[in-house]
């Protein structure tokens, strides 16, 4: 990739000779000293840290591609206060460290200079980071972590976050199997022993209540669980239940279906979590993920558009185009924090255009429209939605298909489910 009009530099050479001189991974292109100094050369300066090796390395490849690929969207070029800028961004590798995100984020306001800051990925991450621009009286737009904590630590007057309350994730699929007929009963939920899966399930066990939709059951399972086989056979043993809902991430999806089809475990509806949409979990399961549900903060289909693109189906055709994979949602999140600073920073007071407190204000201010949704945040710094688009998978070679709510709906959906 080119160093072309401050593009990052994510050649294998950088990559190695940044790690040896400071043990830390840093993506750039030419280091401005001094946010004086960009301001003279006319370059808005963004900054983040990213996960980018260890357990995260994938998700974080992925924000760090949708964060270049604004840049090249906007030609390297944004309006501040009335006057074209140039972009760059310098991007740290974190290792998932709290301590580290703290160290990098306070070298990025006092060395690095940067105008603006994009949030890391992970709820003590972002706090990590948040409690250092907090103290430099910052603004951080992060994308990375859903959980309650970051609201009530630092929400609205420093952090602003774009993905919906983690308790608000399933409560679209909850709605939507509330109103098929014969109306389910009973749920087993499958909880990961994490913050924010507890807030996951939260959010589930209050809308059932609403629904006169009994918990049956609630197993609870470490969050690196490799062997689901102790929990499928906890499941069968409850006899007959109408729906099994397992509110986390693709791999505890593929486990629990592989478990759950084995032993003949056959619930009314199975909720699959928030990345079923990840292709590896079609690539897994096959036809054994035909009629199951999920939730996603994104797809493709939607009918959303922003100033650079007249659908998210053309962004996903041009990002796919550029990177050579499909994007998932982290892709479109990541692409709407320089957005959403794009779009609070074309009105900013020319003769103080980076003054954080001024920027604040507008980002409380801020109503757009993005190909990621709807832009705007209540007094925690939280994007105004409740719940995600609920998808289906379909036919025996998967396809999946937005079923609920009804004005985004592509398919009137399945219940019960076909067999495993």
């Amino acid at each position: 990739m080119s160093r072309e009009k401050g593009g990052l530099d994510l050649s294998r050479r950088s990559i190695l000779k940044s790690a040896a001189a400071g043990g830390v991974a840093l993506f750039t292109a030419g280091i401005v000293p001094s946010a004086r100094a960009q301001a003279t050369a006319g370059k808005v300066h963004f900054g983040c840290s990213l996960p980018l090796t260890g357990t995260y390395e994938k998700v974080a490849r992925i924000y760090r591609d949708g964060y270049d690929f604004w840049a090249r969207t906007v030609n390297y070029e944004i309006t501040v206060g009335g006057k074209t800028m140039g972009v760059r961004w310098t991007v740290y590798d974190d290792e998932n460290n709290p301590s580290r995100v703290a160290q990098l984020t306070e070298k990025l306001i006092t060395s690095d200079r940067v105008n603006c800051i994009a949030g890391a990925y992970g709820t003590d991450t972002n706090l990590a980071q948040s409690a250092v621009a907090a103290r430099h009286k910052f603004a951080v737009i992060q994308a990375g972590a859903a959980s309650s904590r970051i609201d009530e630590e630092v929400g609205g007057h420093t952090t602003f976050t774009l993905v919906g309350a983690a308790s608000s994730y399933y409560l679209a699929a909850i709605d939507y199997l509330a109103t098929k007929t014969p109306s389910p009963k009973t749920i087993a939920l499958v909880v990961v022993d994490d913050p924010v899966y507890h807030e996951h399930a939260a959010g589930i066990r209050e809308r059932c209540a609403s629904h006169n939709i009994k918990i049956v059951a609630e197993e609870m399972v470490p969050l690196n669980v490799q062997d689901f086989r102790p929990t499928a056979l906890k499941l069968k043993n409850l006899g007959p239940v109408d729906i099994i809902a397992a509110p986390a991430w693709d791999v505890v999806c593929i486990k629990l279906v592989q478990e759950l089809s084995t032993l003949g475990v056959q619930p009314k509806a199975f909720i699959g979590g928030h990345l079923t949409a990840n292709p590896i979990v079609k690539q897994s399961l096959g036809s054994r993920l035909q009629d199951v549900i999920g939730v996603t903060l994104w797809a493709p289909s939607l009918k959303y558009k922003d100033p650079h693109f007249a659908s998210p189906a053309e962004f996903l055709e041009k990002f796919s185009s550029t990177y050579g994979y499909t994007p998932t949602y982290h892709a479109a999140m990541a692409y709407a924090i320089p957005l959403t600073y794009e779009q609070a920073l074309k009105n900013a007071d020319p003769a103080d255009p980076f003054n954080q407190e001024k920027l604040k204000a507008a980002l409380r201010a801020l109503s757009y429209d993005s190909v990621f949704g709807p832009v705007s945040f209540n007094e925690k710094g939280r994007i105004r939605n409740e719940g995600m688009p609920v998808l289906q998978w379909f036919g025996a070679d998967p396809v999946a298909k937005i079923v609920y709510p009804e004005s985004m709906a592509e398919a009137d959906g399945a219940y019960p489910k076909a067999p495993w």
